[in-house]
């Protein structure tokens, strides 16, 4: 009986998103940064498969820029509806705890973020066959460094959607959002701290080897990830679940 009322919330969630709004969102992140990618004059070096060339100077922009920033997004559409005429109390009268209230809100922002990975990858994979490239499709480093890069983005999926719980102002989230992604230009340069830090986690975990990106151990950018995610996962789901609304 809990587990099919537990369903019945989660599409409930699911039909409260703007999915007229959210579609174009997840559409557009990967549409420009594929039209970057593809549309800037650029020689590829010697001995480098043009699959993977093209796979870096499109990942490059979208995952410093495009992804995080859409993250921020998806989390804060998730609480919008109760944040509107103090929707919270009126979830909280359900038969569900509050824990599972979050993770059930984490869950849909981890599966719009998978979406969007994914048209990125299908995109990526479309425009390229239409631009011809040469050399073998390399599946397993793209299919690899898609799915790598989504796990790498739980920390930010967990610490945006704790600042979307709590603040109101959808305006305040996207600005907080921004404001951080910034500066992963130039943390990202520097591997011992980018590991650390949620906006570059995608970005390292994403990009092939390639001149634009620094040389991370992927054994360290895993402890990272998986660090900083316990972290805000903890203390944003005990901070929602003790308090008082």
């Amino acid at each position: 009986m809990k587990k099919n009322l537990y369903y019945r919330y989660f599409a409930s969630e699911l039909l409260k998103m703007r999915w007229s709004i959210l579609t174009f969102v997840v559409l557009i992140g990967p549409a420009i940064s594929l039209w970057i990618g593809f549309g800037v004059p650029t020689k590829i070096e010697e001995d480098f498969n043009p699959w993977l060339w093209f796979f870096s100077l499109s990942a490059h922009k979208y995952t410093l820029f495009f992804y995080p920033l859409m993250i921020g997004v998806f989390a804060a559409f998730v609480c919008r509806y109760e944040h509107i005429g103090n929707g919270w109390n009126r979830l909280f009268s359900l038969p569900i705890s509050r824990l599972q209230i979050y993770l059930t809100k984490l869950a849909v922002v981890a599966l719009l973020a998978l979406a969007t990975q994914v048209c990125f990858l299908i995109g990526f994979l479309s425009v390229g066959s239409l631009q011809e490239l040469t050399g073998p499709i390399p599946w397993g480093i793209l299919a690899t460094k898609t799915i790598g890069g989504w796990i790498a983005s739980f920390p930010l999926m967990a610490l945006t959607l704790g600042c979307s719980l709590f603040w109101k102002n959808f305006a305040a989230t996207f600005a907080f959002n921004v404001i951080f992604t910034i500066p992963s230009i130039v943390v990202t340069g520097a591997s011992l701290i980018g590991v650390w830090y949620p906006w570059s986690q995608p970005f390292l975990a994403i990009m092939p080897e390639h001149k634009w990106s620094a040389e991370v151990d992927p054994l360290f950018l895993t402890v990272g990830v998986l660090t900083t995610f316990l972290i805000f996962i903890a203390s944003t789901s005990w901070a929602f679940v003790k308090r008082d609304w």
